[in-house]
């Protein structure tokens, strides 16, 4: 992952709700920004973690369709963001979830919290 320019992010982020002035984008924008915000002193590359049942609707589903991590992930990359993708296939979807939720604990017990991009 390359270098994270989250001010810039965040800047990018804002300028676009000044631009829309549509109260209800600038509500849903500002939950993303507070998730960008987490990223500031944040020295571990691991931004978010997540599971799919179907890896091709869920690359999908990050690059926008309806994910939550979407807009903060764009600004990112919008703002010169280098970020790698990485998967591991499990067999079946129950052990993708569980998968999910252990690797998001080993995370919060190594680091104190949750991935910054992660919301629940």
């Amino acid at each position: 992952m390359g270098e994270l320019n989250v001010d810039e992010a965040i800047e990018f982020l804002r300028d676009l709700c000044g631009r829309a002035r549509w109260r209800e984008v600038e509500a849903f924008v500002s939950s993303r920004v507070e998730r960008l915000e987490r990223l500031r002193g944040s020295r571990c590359p691991v931004l978010y973690i997540g599971s799919t049942g179907n890896l091709r609707g869920g690359c999908r589903d990050l690059a926008g369709k309806r994910h939550t991590v979407f807009l903060a992930l764009l600004a990112l990359l919008i703002t010169g963001a280098e970020i790698d993708y990485g998967y591991k296939t499990t067999p079946l979807r129950s052990e993708a979830v569980s998968l999910e939720h252990e690797l998001k604990e080993r995370y919060r017990r190594l680091h104190g919290a949750k991935p910054p991009l992660v919301e629940i």
